[in-house]
């Protein structure tokens, strides 16, 4: 905690990179070294980082075809789809896998599931990249359920096979699993949410008792981020903010205690920034008074 006349900070002791996010960045920069790498999608979900890779020659491309022959591919730590596994070993690339080992468990579990179970369920963003790689695996027997809504909508069933994307909220997780077990007779359930995702969760969540402003750090495209951010929002004034250069002063007026917690692809730099920002402004303020 950091405390100055007039208000205090308190940043989440979970803040900055997942270990996953930190393994892919390292891996990714140790193969910059000896050349330009290019990943099927952006590395991580954070603008401010995949444009420093950028300038160190690791290039995210939404098609393989752009990729030229011969080049290295690096599998981003969200994984890729099955499809695009066959595609770039048929393409002879120079691969290197950066997928999170935790989301590389949700594909294993998976594959087991659909040899098991004709049916089974993803819960999760369904056109999140995680969501899409896992879903590949689930030898077409598989369906993405986003929102405890869509429970309702879906046919009873003899057996399922149940899992989660690894940045999922765990309470909505067990809200749908709640009402899945009412569709069927035999259920097995993965929690497959990442224990460092459910740390941050309930970090924040204490975080958020404790603040009258709380600062969600992360990329605006970035699913356990904005999952963060609606979290935050049950329970105080939040904002979600991508860097220093997106916080906006005016979001200070009337708060003393500033909370700040960062999804798990936002480098403690920019918590570092935004802090510093922060300082700033109350001691422009405390010398005007």
């Amino acid at each position: 905690m950091d405390t100055v006349q007039n208000y205090n900070i308190i940043r989440g002791d979970n803040c900055g990179f997942c270990s996953g996010v930190k393994r892919a960045v390292n891996i990714a920069k140790k193969a910059a070294k000896e050349g330009k790498v290019y990943t099927i999608g952006e590395l991580i979900h954070n603008p401010v980082v995949v444009n420093q890779l950028r300038e160190l020659n690791i290039i995210p491309v939404e098609d393989i075809a752009h990729i030229p022959t011969g080049s290295t591919v690096l599998i981003r730590s969200h994984g890729i789809t099955v499809s695009q596994e066959k595609e770039i070993i048929k393409r002879g690339f120079k691969v290197i896998d950066a997928t999170c080992p935790k989301v590389k468990r949700a594909h294993r579990i998976c594959e087991n599931l659909s040899d098991e179970f004709s049916s089974v369920y993803i819960i999760g963003a369904a056109n999140h990249p995680e969501v899409r790689g896992i879903l590949s695996r689930a030898k077409g027997n598989g369906k993405v359920i986003s929102d405890i809504t869509e429970v309702s909508k879906l046919k009873n069933k003899k057996e399922m096979g149940v899992l989660a994307q690894t940045t999922f909220r765990k309470d909505k997780f067990f809200k749908i699993i709640s009402e899945l077990v009412k569709k069927t007779d035999v259920i097995k359930i993965y929690n497959t949410i990442c224990e460092e995702t459910l740390i941050r969760q309930r970090e924040l969540k204490k975080i958020a008792a404790r603040v009258d402003l709380l600062l969600v750090v992360g990329g605006k495209n970035s699913s356990n981020t904005k999952k963060l951010f609606e979290r935050a929002c049950e329970v105080t004034k939040a904002y979600h903010v991508e860097d220093s250069d997106g916080f906006d002063i005016a979001y200070l007026d009337n708060a003393k205690k500033i909370g700040i917690m960062t999804g798990a692809s936002t480098p403690i730099e920019t918590v570092i920034d935004i802090e510093n920002k922060i300082r700033n402004y109350f001691l422009k303020r405390k010398i005007k008074q």
